[in-house]
């Protein structure tokens, strides 16, 4: 424990250089003021005397100091030197940090008398880099002899990234800048056009509802984010203050104005502080997070100094001040292209829409909730997510957000079927209608017709009395009739999933995806805070097995203290997973240490994803065989033989399998990554999500070649990609000699369910007709006509993912 609370108290200083650093990379809006900044942080809090940074000229060859604290500020933009003079050339030449005791004694040494410095000993000095390319040095000083710690020269390396962001991020800016006026432009037209085409569409639901005196009846379709059917009423919740509506005026008490804007800030943060009181018996306290990130807007400094000076500078009413500068925000959101962080724009909106109702003295909204509902909702900000409190909803359906959203989270996490991004969700859906939503296929039927109604009435009867069937065999084992056995593990993402994992009869966690909780902080959890979320997820799984993955940032999934330097034109082929760690390997250590000390407490194997080559393979064991070591001699309690494992996720590592498997413990196969890499088909992209198919020919060809590369070497093999969940490749991949099965919790019954009714000969026999068929159509009839055999075909309409989570309805004998 002692030990414990030593790593603890080490790590917050850390954290808290970290967490200003991020706030400054968030809102500088000028390179050099942002960079002065870095300095005086980064020299307050590493207690030195001196933090320089010097810039890379490339076509010069030469840095230049253009920010310093502790140094004379004259000095500033004059001093220059290449790479080959000095300490500051040597950390460019070497491209690694550079550590001297007596800087003074150092034959490299070069002395420049207007900054000062012969008064400084100590030298530390890491390259600020982007992508492999140098961009600049960022050095600390301190008059004392001082060797810096391993820990202290972890830190710099890490700000020195967050610096480099900075950089990278204004020279993209002045590049922006030029083509701003035609953004605008061009957004302003864009906006203006969707305005007249939803007019006329409300207009032609308006007719049709008055000329024929029937309600409007209608399809809509978006994104699923949580399975299963609901059906009830709509219950639209009323959009919150518009931001745009606000008018401008002119305030007649500048200081008056000022006082009524803190007050609406300080309700604001005592609303979010109550709000994530009341929910804390509902979620667990890294979903509350959540709820973290609004406190954190509405304190950030930055915005309220903007929203003081509109108040004091240029005399506008609070209200006004507020709306104008948090538009600005927004707007710089919509030409962010990342699809997470534009997401995060409903946070901001969310504090801004706060601030107004508490300056309009808007008290908090009660509603009178019917039985059984569809909420709708352009979107559900924490004060809304307390709705969810009972069990007032059967759906919950959304016209903007995404997979990453609050909301999206939560309900899962409730289990709540939900639809976000329904594009024309608010102009079709009036209070009352009646709705039917199909969280599998992302599809809402507005007043549906008789047909649809009996085709939904049947569906879920038949899921109610199937659920009642497969709850009998909960605690039964996944095992063939001829007993062949495999393992049903458990995909997630939060705490909460823990529960669902447990009441669906999951063997242990096949996945647990560690970015998902991080993408909810505002920087990068410290060692200790990731060991503590571990302890949980092991601790609640009771001793059954838990995989852990590390981070698998990237492509979709960038959080906020992971800034890219520009748009990349691929994200899916682009940084992310293995190879963001593999760039940062002081946060991979950090994860490493985290898991493997989460290790001593049960049974728990690391996951790598992404993997794409033998030398990535190699490089993450040296990294792990250097954070044990670093474990050993600090006496830290880890497990020293943790299973290590690998995602077959890229073709690369299919072709390799066999060379692969030899180097590590078990094979996980991540096959919605997989098939879209195999098959070049980007699954987001409607104009041809049909082509992503899991039952391909190629497909099926690469998961026999890795599984029999895995047997061959005495070697576990798993899946837990969404196909693993799916009933209609259950029997194929039984017969492949899958070992490992791990998907969604909600899955897992009825997974279970197919390979008890089966023997595993029967499985293989069938596997090798298909694994001989050259069309999707042929093998899809086939595979039907097994289920139908089995007397299972009805599972096809009430838990059939092939494709990209359609369901299969109307499908009959």
């Amino acid at each position: 424990m002692a030990k414990a609370r030593k790593l603890r108290k080490r790590s917050l200083p850390h954290l808290t250089i970290l967490e200003d650093i991020s706030a400054l990379i968030s809102h500088s809006q000028d390179l050099q003021e942002a960079l002065k900044s870095i300095a005086a942080i980064v020299a307050e809090r590493m207690e030195t005397e001196v933090c320089s940074l010097y810039i890379y000229d490339r076509q010069k060859n030469r840095l230049t100091l253009c920010a310093t604290m502790g140094l004379d500020q004259e000095s500033v933009g004059k001093v220059s030197m290449g790479i080959n003079e000095g300490l500051t050339g040597l950390v460019m030449e070497k491209m690694s940090p550079v550590m001297v005791v007596d800087a003074l004694a150092h034959p490299r040494y070069k002395y420049f008398p207007e900054t000062g410095e012969e008064r400084f000993h100590s030298f530390l000095g890491v390259p600020l880099i982007e992508k492999r390319n140098p961009l600049g040095v960022l050095v600390v000083q301190t008059s004392r002899r001082r060797e810096f710690s391993r820990d202290e020269i972890r830190l710099l390396k890490t700000i020195s990234a967050q610096a480099s962001s900075i950089i990278i991020q204004a020279r993209l800016l002045d590049t922006l800048k030029d083509k701003e006026r035609e953004r605008k432009e061009y957004h302003k037209r864009l906006v203006d056009a969707l305005r007249k085409l939803r007019s006329y569409e409300g207009k032609r639901r308006d007719r049709v509802e008055r000329g024929t005196g029937h309600k409007w009846r209608g399809r809509l379709t978006g994104l699923s984010v949580a399975p299963g059917f609901g059906r009830g009423p709509a219950y639209v919740l009323s959009p919150r203050l518009d931001l745009s509506s606000v008018k401008k005026e002119k305030n007649k008490n500048p200081k008056r104005e000022v006082e009524r804007f803190r007050a609406a800030v300080e309700r604001g943060i005592e609303q979010i502080h109550n709000l994530k009181l009341r929910m804390s018996t509902l979620i667990s306290k890294e979903e509350g997070a959540l709820f973290d990130v609004h406190r954190m807007i509405l304190e950030d400094p930055a915005i309220i100094e903007q929203i003081e000076g509109k108040i004091r500078k240029e005399g506008y009413v609070a209200e006004y001040a507020v709306s104008s500068v948090f538009e600005q925000h927004l707007n710089s959101f919509t030409q962010i292209e990342d699809e997470y962080l534009r997401e995060k724009a409903a946070d901001v909106k969310d504090a801004a829409q706060r601030l107004l109702e508490n300056l309009s003295g808007i008290k908090e909204k009660t509603m009178n909730l019917p039985e059984e509902a569809i909420l709708v909702a352009e979107d559900i900000s924490p004060a809304d997510l307390t709705l969810l409190e009972g069990d007032h909803f059967r759906g919950i359906a959304l016209s903007t957000g995404g997979v990453t959203s609050h909301a999206s989270i939560l309900a899962k996490s409730f289990e709540i079927p939900t639809v976000v991004a329904v594009e024309g969700l608010l102009d079709n859906v009036q209070h009352g209608d009646s709705l039917i939503i199909d969280g599998n296929s992302g599809v809402i039927y507005i007043n549906p017709s008789q047909e649809v109604i009996r085709e939904y009435d049947r569906l879920e009867r038949e899921y109610l009395a199937f659920n009642r069937e497969l709850e009998e065999i909960r605690d039964l084992p996944a095992e063939t009739q001829d007993g062949h056995r495999v393992t049903l593990y458990a995909n997630i993402g939060l705490l909460s999933d823990i529960a669902f994992a447990q009441l669906h009869g999951a063997q242990g966690i096949g996945l647990y995806r560690t970015e998902i909780p991080f993408l909810a902080h505002r920087d990068f959890p410290a060692e200790e805070e990731q060991y503590t979320l571990y302890h949980r997820v092991v601790e609640g799984m009771g001793g059954k097995p838990v995989t852990i993955r590390t981070l698998d940032i990237g492509a979709d999934k960038y959080p906020t203290y992971v800034r890219r330097a520009t748009s990349e034109p691929n994200p899916f082929l682009g940084w992310r997973s293995i190879r963001i760690s593999l760039d940062v390997v002081d946060i991979f250590k950090t994860q490493l240490r985290a898991i493997l000390r989460a290790g001593a407490l049960g049974r728990v194997r690391l996951l790598i994803p992404m993997v794409s080559s033998l030398e990535e393979i190699r490089k993450v064991k040296e990294i792990l065989a250097e954070v044990k070591e670093e474990l050993e001699r600090e006496e830290v309690p880890f497990d020293h033989q943790m299973e290590l494992g690998i995602m077959v996720e890229v073709p690369s590592a299919v072709q390799l399998a066999s060379r692969i498997v030899r180097e590590v413990d078990f094979l996980s196969i991540g096959t919605n990554d997989l098939i879209q890499y195999l098959l070049a088909v980007d699954r987001s992209n409607m104009k041809i999500a049909g082509l992503y198919e899991p039952l391909h020919p190629a497909v099926l060809s690469a998961l026999m070649h890795v599984i029999e590369a895995a047997k061959r070497e005495g070697k576990r093999v798993g899946m837990c990609g969404e196909m693993a969940g799916d009933p209609l490749c259950a029997l194929l991949l039984l017969g492949m000699g899958l070992e490992e099965f791990s998907m969604g919790s909600l899955f897992i019954p009825v997974i279970k369910k197919i390979i008890r009714s089966v023997t595993y000969q029967a499985a293989k026999a069938s596997t090798q007709i298909v694994l001989q068929m050259d069309t999707v159509g042929e093998i899809k009839r086939y595979l039907f006509e097994q289920m139908r055999d089995l007397g299972m075909v009805e599972l096809m309409e009430l838990y059939h993912l092939v494709g990209g989570a359609r369901p299969v309805t109307g499908v009959r004998s």
